[in-house]
């Protein structure tokens, strides 16, 4: 009698641990799915959520595999930032990659922009840097004067179909060609875009309304026209890229540049940021896709070529490319639990969804992962700063300190003023 009163106790505390792991993984289950649902994720390519395991794939811990050859990371890169197109996920990679390993940026003096036009040497401070992550329009003989001999050159592309839309809603585009009251201003635009850029021919970004990949790869809007031009631009471009990734393959290309420069899963992880807003999306038909890829018909041309080229280095991948994409899609939902409260609902930050920082995380990424590329860029910057007061022995203040006490002088003065 008296074991059967000992068992109990026992029995009930088996019961209470499965009762309680029971609601466990139905809770989690529960937050994956809202997190695939939810409004910051609305818009992602397939590629991005196909996969969202549950159980730890095998060799989910592997840093290497068993059959590879030992390889060095490679860290002297150039990404050639493009508009709408996941650059920024990509900057921010490169940046967290390059910030923790203590290397150098050709950064912007201010801002996170260096500039919007065709890069040029005297836009960063003088230097050989190891990478260059930020906006500015390709200029390959100014891009080597001051980088690495042997660096790499990435860039990011998208389908011009939903590219153009994501550009006109995110830059609200609609503002300078005064369709703020329409009930659709992309759809208004789509169906006399010519009319428009020629009613209203000084604005800062009307680049970005017709080819915006190639206006980033250095061609004028007369150039882009210009097919026998656009013949060699792509060739040329097929020719300097060392890796063209596509946004609707983003996760596969994070493979390919994986390999590319032999580096690790923890390397290539990143939090999804910087997704437009419900009001800055419209509803877009067949008809007005087909005819975003017609408009801009270069960059059209320029997309296709270099989506065959990426599925023809992904059908090299081997067998492998399924078990990787598994791995890398589990450990990018493990960091989004670790780094983020998915259950929460996400913060509207510059015009996108921004998801909630978990603060009571275990994860020394956490606090690199949601960096936004203005809070990176102004951290690398000052690090190189005082990296460069360091050597020099003269005393150097960081740019965002110098500009808060200029600002309180102007203030007091205007106070003075006034």
């Amino acid at each position: 009698m008296s074991e059967m009163f000992k068992a109990k106790p026992l029995f009930l505390v088996l019961l209470t641990f499965v009762t309680l792991t029971g609601i466990y993984q139905i809770r989690k289950l529960q937050l994956f799915q809202k997190c695939t649902d939810s409004r910051y994720y609305v818009g992602l390519n397939s590629s991005w959520r196909r996969h969202i395991p549950l159980i730890e794939p095998k060799h989910a811990n592997s840093t290497t595999k068993p059959t590879e050859i030992a390889c060095k990371p490679y860290q002297h890169i150039v990404l050639l930032k493009t508009h709408k197109t996941g650059s920024t996920t990509m900057s921010l990679i490169l940046q967290r990659y390059g910030f923790l390993r203590n290397l150098t940026f050709a950064s912007p003096k201010r801002g996170h922009i260096i500039s919007h036009t065709h890069f040029n040497r005297k836009q960063v401070l003088p230097g050989t840097y190891d990478l260059l992550v930020n906006h500015v329009r390709y200029n390959r003989t100014e891009m080597e004067a001051v980088m690495k001999p042997d660096t790499k050159y990435i860039t990011i592309i998208r389908d011009p179909s939903t590219q153009l839309e994501s550009v006109f809603g995110y830059f609200q585009l609609f503002n300078p060609l005064h369709l703020q009251n329409e009930q659709n201003p992309y759809r208004t635009f789509m169906s006399k875009p010519q009319y428009f850029l020629d009613r209203y021919p000084e604005f800062r970004q009307r680049s970005y309304l017709r080819n915006p990949l190639l206006y980033d790869f250095g061609l004028d809007h007369v150039q882009q026209l210009n097919r026998t031009l656009l013949n060699e631009t792509i060739r040329k471009i097929e020719t300097e890229f060392d890796l063209i990734m596509l946004q609707e393959y983003f996760n596969e290309s994070l493979l390919l540049l994986k390999k590319l420069f032999c580096w690790e899963w923890d390397d290539i992880l990143y939090i999804t940021k910087t997704v437009r807003i419900a009001s800055l999306r419209y509803n877009v038909s067949d008809k007005i896709r087909e005819d975003a890829r017609k408009w801009c018909a270069s960059d059209a041309q320029l997309y296709d070529h270099f989506k065959v080229i990426l599925l023809e280095k992904l059908k090299n991948y081997g067998p492998e490319l399924e078990k990787d994409l598994k791995i890398l899609e589990f450990k990018l939902n493990q960091t989004m639990y670790e780094c983020t409260l998915p259950d929460k609902t996400p913060n509207i930050k510059d015009r996108s969804y921004w998801p909630i920082a978990n603060l009571k995380h275990n994860n020394t990424l956490c606090p690199y992962m949601m960096k936004s590329a203005k809070e990176f860029a102004r951290t690398v910057r000052n690090k190189q700063i005082v990296k460069s007061s360091v050597k020099t022995k003269k005393v150097l203040k960081p740019l965002s300190l110098t500009r808060r006490k200029r600002n309180k002088k102007l203030s007091r003065r205007r106070k003075k003023n006034g």
